[in-house]
C-alpha cells in the first residue's frame, strides 16, 4: 500500500517556533485559559507532511481532500496539555488543545503502513464532547521520541 504522506519529524524548541505561530498558540492557551504554554513545553516536536498522492475524486468535488499538498504539525506537550498546530497555505492556522488527563491515545484508526501518527481522543478545546483527532507524525525516531515523551505525560497526569 502506498502511504497517504510522507511525514518527517523533528523536535524544537517551543521558542524557536516562528513569531507568528508563538502567537497564534499564545492566543489560543488565553482565549482557552492554559496559562503560559510555550514557556511550560517540556516536548515539542514538527512534522513535515507531504501528501503523496492526489486526493480522490469525490473528495475533490466535494472538497474533502486536504487542500494543501504540503503542510506542518507542531505538537507541544506540556505538564497539564497536549497543543496541536496544523499550518497549511490554503487551510491557514488552526490551534486545539486537551487536557493531558483528560486524554487517550491509541493506535491509528488509519490502516497499518497507509500513514503514521496516533489517534488522540478525548475532550478538545472548543468541543462539546469527546472526540478523536489524528496527529500525523514521522515514522522515525523524532516522532517516536515524541509519541513516548506524551505517553509518560499522560501517565505523569494521571497518577497524580
Amino acid at each position: 500500500m502506498n502511504r497517504l504522506y510522507e511525514r518527517s519529524s523533528n523536535r524544537c524548541a517551543a521558542d524557536a517556533l516562528d513569531a507568528g505561530l508563538r502567537a497564534e498558540i499564545a492566543a489560543h492557551a488565553d482565549a482557552h485559559q492554559l496559562g503560559d504554554v510555550l514557556g511550560d513545553a517540556r516536548f515539542c516536536c514538527e512534522t513535515r507532511s507531504v501528501r503523496a498522492k492526489r486526493p480522490g475524486l469525490l473528495s475533490r468535488i466535494t472538497g474533502s481532500g486536504d487542500a494543501d499538498t504540503e503542510h506542518r504539525t507542531i505538537a507541544v506537550v506540556t505538564s497539564r496539555y497536549l497543543i496541536v498546530a496544523i499550518v497549511g497555505e490554503k487551510r491557514g492556522t488552526h490551534v486545539r488543545s486537551i487536557r493531558l488527563d483528560a486524554v487517550s491515545v491509541g493506535n491509528s484508526e488509519v490502516p497499518a503502513g497507509l500513514d503514521s501518527g496516533v489517534s488522540a481522543t478525548g475532550l478538545w478545546s472548543g468541543g462539546h464532547e469527546a472526540a478523536s483527532f489524528y496527529i500525523g507524525l514521522g515514522d522515525d525516531a523524532e516522532g517516536n521520541a515524541f509519541l513516548d515523551a506524551l505517553r509518560v505525560a499522560i501517565a505523569e497526569t494521571k497518577s497524580v
